[in-house]
């Protein structure tokens, strides 16, 4: 007997029965499907291909202009979650030779942008050694970007059944950002630098993936899958749970990195609270960039009158982390509100001290590995077991020998005997841009950090072609090692003026 209060088999009984209320008609899923690309005929084909080829060459150009309203831009025309949504569609459905044909045009949308940003990034010309922020920007994913893609994912399956909400698909797109990883990894292997191009395939794959799980569930519960193949749950579950290993394998991979991230961040707040505890509230000095390279913490201090000494600094952070730290303190001397000029700095002849540097630090068992001399500032790079401690008795040998002595700024890497002779790369990094900085005008070297398995220099003023040296001095010091350097706009004043331009970012 037929229940008719409930409209089960009723058709003129409002649809209030839960299994009613999620199927969708005939027509609405009709219209999905043509939408989702799940019959596509040549000319479909044909229209997708050219916003596809437009949308690459759009998102190419804003990532090599660092751009971020052409790489935007890009995201609006770009056709390709349509045929991702179709492949989620395929899997809910059981269709397999559908599913097949989705994908078929996915992996030729992969391969196909990528080789034509890759073409682009080859052949356009470059006019400066940096990346851009748009490129770095999508090659460092973390979890975050996955539960970007689910929840776009969600939105954009909901829009595509619900025609009443379809004017969200163009704030879907932007949110996922499909067509820009795919550019950055063309554009990351055009400009040689495959490590990064990892990241960014990893990038695409949390949003394809993600997608796809978001979009299965909710064609489910939408009502796109009648009631007949809703009852035949086999070829259903098979599939979601196909779509959601790879999206647990993503969410493994990219929450370790968010692990990465958030541990580096809490170190260098760490860090950061130290050295401002080390220059003190009353300090006229200004406290500026601190990065955190490894074990060393490198402080930027700006002001009339140079700060404490680099020991107590060293200290204070070893104490604060609970492990042996190394501490490189920049002064960059700039006048007072009075307009008092700060000292003139003193000469320093690296030939006359070099020697009684070495034998100070050989007598605390440490190695010097680097030696230069900026804004009458002596900074010494050195290796050992132990912190080099005070530094004004080396003060006090060089003034016995010289008549004067310069200010010194000894950095620190904690080390083996057998590590003091073949330095990490990071402190030949730091050590090779050092010594390019000190003949370099209008350039300070702010930062070396360590990038998957490459190095990332980072470099206030100057101009492209500052940059461009300081690569080929870096490669020629690690050939084997994968470098990028990062330049940023910054101010430096001196005694005689300001001396850095900004450099802009965009």
């Amino acid at each position: 007997m037929t229940d008719t209060t409930l409209g089960i088999d009723d058709p003129e009984v409002p649809h209030r029965h839960a299994v009613h209320r999620l199927t969708l008609s005939a027509e609405d899923r009709r219209s999905a499907m043509h939408a989702l690309m799940m019959r596509p005929s040549r000319r479909t084909v044909g229209q997708y291909a050219v916003l596809l080829t437009l949308s690459i060459i759009v998102a190419t150009m804003g990532l090599l202009l660092n751009s971020t309203a052409v790489v935007i831009g890009a995201m609006m025309i770009a056709p390709l979650m349509a045929p991702i949504m179709g492949m989620s569609a395929s899997v809910v459905m059981g269709w397999g030779s559908r599913m097949w044909r989705s994908s078929l045009i996915v992996a030729t949308s992969v391969a196909g942008s990528i080789a034509l940003s890759y073409l682009l990034a080859r052949f356009t010309p470059v006019v400066t050694s940096v990346l851009p922020q748009e490129v770095i920007s999508r090659a460092s994913p973390d979890i975050r970007d996955l539960v970007v893609a689910l929840a776009a994912g969600a939105a954009g399956a909901y829009a595509t059944v619900r025609k009443d909400v379809s004017g969200a698909l163009p704030g879907v797109a932007v949110a996922v950002a499909l067509v820009p990883p795919l550019a950055a990894v063309g554009v990351l292997l055009g400009l040689g630098q495959p490590d990064l191009a990892r990241g960014a395939s990893l990038l695409f794959a949390a949003n394809l993936f993600g997608i796809m799980l978001a979009a299965s569930i909710v064609f489910l519960v939408t009502g796109f899958v009648p009631v007949r193949r809703r009852r035949s749950t086999s070829h259903v579950v098979f599939g979601i749970v196909a779509v959601t290993i790879p999206v647990v394998v993503l969410a493994l991979l990219l929450g370790s990195r968010f692990a990465r991230s958030v541990e580096q961040a809490g170190e260098l707040r760490l860090a950061t609270q130290t050295a401002v505890t080390w220059l003190g509230a009353e300090s006229p000095d200004t406290l500026g960039a601190v990065t955190l390279n490894g074990d060393t913490v490198i402080v930027n201090v700006s002001g009339a009158a140079q700060p404490a000494s680099t020991g107590a600094l060293t200290e204070a952070l070893t104490a604060a982390f609970g492990r042996p730290m190394a501490a490189s303190v920049r002064w960059i001397p700039v006048r007072d509100g009075d307009g008092v000029s700060p000292p003139q700095p003193v000469a320093v002849p690296l030939d006359d001290v070099r020697p009684i540097v070495e034998s100070w630090l050989a007598a605390r068992s440490l190695t010097l590995t680097s030696l230069s001399a900026a804004d009458g500032t002596l900074v010494a790079d050195t290796v050992g077991p132990a912190p080099p401690g005070d530094v004004s008795g080396l003060e006090t040998e060089i003034a016995a020998v010289l008549g004067s002595s310069p200010d010194v700024s000894i950095s620190w890497s904690p080390s083996t005997p057998d590590e003091a002779e073949a330095p990490a790369p990071d402190v030949v990094a730091w050590q090779a841009a050092d010594q390019w900085a000190a003949s370099v005008p209008d350039v300070a070297v702010i930062g070396v950090d360590v990038k998957d398995r490459g190095l990332l220099v980072t470099i206030v003023g100057g101009d492209a072609g500052d940059a461009a040296s300081l690569l080929a001095q870096l490669e020629g010091a690690l050939p084997e090692t994968s470098i990028s350097i990062r330049q940023l706009s910054g101010l430096l004043i001196d005694q005689s003026g300001p001396v850095f331009d900004p450099v802009p970012e965009g």
